[in-house]
């Protein structure tokens, strides 16, 4: 069975959705439960700040560590507040109790939180996040290395997701663009507008950096090709895929160019009500055992055997604001012969997207730095 060892570093996946009561937290349960089950250690952290309730869904009354001692720093490390569960190779992080803007952290204290979930001793960490379109929910999805959206065959709830969705990936535009003295302001505009405002689809978009940038079009298919969210519908009454579903499909694709993989259904099992106080024993039941067949299911799709674990090297692929723009300076410095094949203003910006690229590239052209290593 794979075996988390000092060598690798975890995928993080993401859970999240614009609707409250959807599910989110119940997959989350279900796909490290499952995760579990093919013997991978699992850490599941519940980013819902301020109305944190995952602990009760997993069967955990008592009191324990939380994100706020870890946000107060009265524990230095978020494996300090990793708490068993009565799943073996199951670790939980408790959400934040209420502590005045504990559900809006600052954005340093959202980096540190990112830089100590990357660095958790397991093979895969869960992230459940809190519904709606806050800066703090879009910024956690958007690290993740895979994110699950999570709704119901419902109007409401499918447009939520849609509404999700879209914020999501104009805050990966925003954060990658937000230094670029044209582009940054022109993602900010669109922002700000009412949606019978907004002009923006991604052929828009594209065609005004075009005007503005040339050299900025490769990082937008970077972009495009690697938000991949994967959609999981929940409460469904048959097996086909509901039209709602079919229609926000194609609506992402046609607004935004993203690909959205429909992963699977959930059942509609009403019973799982009496369970909200321990999902792992709901999944032993008539009801549950089918409902957890469908969550394997859908890790089954995602293909993820062991070897496909991140190698850790001594080259890092984790920055601070601060160390970006240290990097960034240090590339302003270098000779233009360094770039050929590519633009010393595109890799600078790429810092923010993918910095391990970055640091390859140099590496190849004999380029290095003390803070391009572990």
């Amino acid at each position: 069975m794979p075996v988390k060892d000092d060598k690798k570093t975890g995928r993080i996946f993401s859970v999240g959705g614009g609707k409250g009561g959807v599910g989110k937290s119940i997959f989350s349960i279900s796909l490290g439960m499952s995760l579990v089950e093919k013997g991978f250690k699992v850490v599941i952290a519940d980013l819902d700040l301020g109305t944190a309730n995952l602990h009760t869904y997993i069967g955990i009354t008592k009191k324990t560590p939380t994100l706020a001692d870890f946000i107060l720093k009265k524990l230095s490390s978020l494996d300090d507040i990793i708490v068993e569960t009565s799943e073996k190779n199951l670790g939980l992080i408790s959400g934040a109790e209420f502590v005045p803007g504990m559900a809006n952290p600052a954005h340093w204290m959202k980096l540190k939180m990112m830089r100590h979930l990357k660095s958790l001793t397991a093979d895969f960490v869960i992230i459940d996040l809190g519904a709606g379109v806050h800066f703090n929910t879009l910024d956690f999805f958007g690290i993740s290395d895979r994110g699950f959206v999570v709704t119901a065959p419902e109007p409401g709830a499918v447009m939520n997701a849609y509404v999700f969705i879209k914020g999501a990936f104009f805050r990966k535009l925003q954060n990658v663009f937000s230094k670029h003295p044209e582009i940054g302001p022109l993602i900010e505009s669109e922002i700000k507008k009412t949606e019978t405002e907004k002009s923006f689809t991604l052929e828009w978009f594209s065609a005004r950096v075009r005007e503005i940038d040339p050299e900025m079009l490769p990082l937008i298919d970077e972009i495009e090709n690697s938000f991949r969210p994967a959609l999981v519908v929940n409460r469904t009454t048959e097996c086909g895929t509901p039209i709602l579903v079919k229609n926000l499909i194609t609506l992402c694709t046609q607004k935004f160019g993203i690909t959205l993989e429909y992963v699977g259904n959930l059942p509609d099992v009403r019973t799982i009500t009496h369970y909200l106080l321990n999902l792992p024993k709901f999944y032993d039941t008539p009801h549950g055992r089918p409902f957890f067949d469908s969550v394997r299911h859908i890790v089954d799709r995602l293909d993820i055997p062991g070897d496909e674990l991140k190698d850790i090297e001594d080259l890092r692929d984790d920055f601070s604001d601060e160390e970006i723009e240290e990097l960034i300076g240090f590339i302003e410095t270098l000779d233009d012969s360094v770039f050929e094949g590519t633009s010393k203003k595109l890799l600078q910006l790429r810092m923010y997207f993918k910095p391990s690229d970055v640091l390859n590239f140099l590496i190849g052209r004999g380029i290095t730095h003390d803070l391009f290593y572990i």
